[in-house]
């Protein structure tokens, strides 16, 4: 009998565990490459939701804004600091918009608020209607 004929049944069982955790090891890099996979697409989805919801919080808080310039209280700000605030959540929706996925809906909204950008415009009553939806589109998108 020769060495290898000793030798083997020992190799045969090491070479099968061997074998078997390189199995073992190949399947869980493939799940964990699936995990990371899913983790990457959910954070995108989940960011932009995001985003959106700041877009929409950006735009609600300019349409109450707004309109505590357009109907003042009589305990509210003076018309001069209100218009600031106005103006103030005017381009904190430009900003949330800048940083939003590229969408139509983003451009669409880019366009709208360029064409309203003063002050005149944008206290009109016309304004409200083309806004407000709007503001629905970003909810909608927000959830």
């Amino acid at each position: 009998m020769n060495y290898f004929q000793l030798i083997w049944p020992h190799l045969k069982e090491a070479l099968d565990a061997t074998y078997v955790s390189i199995e073992i090891a190949i399947v869980g890099a493939i799940i964990a490459g699936l995990q990371l996979r899913y983790a990457k697409n959910r954070d995108k989805t989940l960011d932009i939701r995001n985003s959106w919801e700041k877009v929409h919080k950006a735009m609600f808080e300019f349409r109450f804004r707004r309109e505590m310039l357009n109907n003042p209280h009589p305990c509210a700000k003076e018309p001069g600091e209100a218009a600031l605030e106005a103006m103030e959540a005017l381009h904190n929706i430009r900003g949330q918009l800048d940083r939003a996925p590229d969408s139509p809906l983003v451009t669409e909204i880019v366009s709208f608020l360029d064409d309203n950008l003063t002050a005149d415009k944008w206290r009109a009553a016309d304004f409200t209607a083309t806004f407000d939806k709007f503001v629905r589109e970003a909810a909608l998108k927000a959830r």
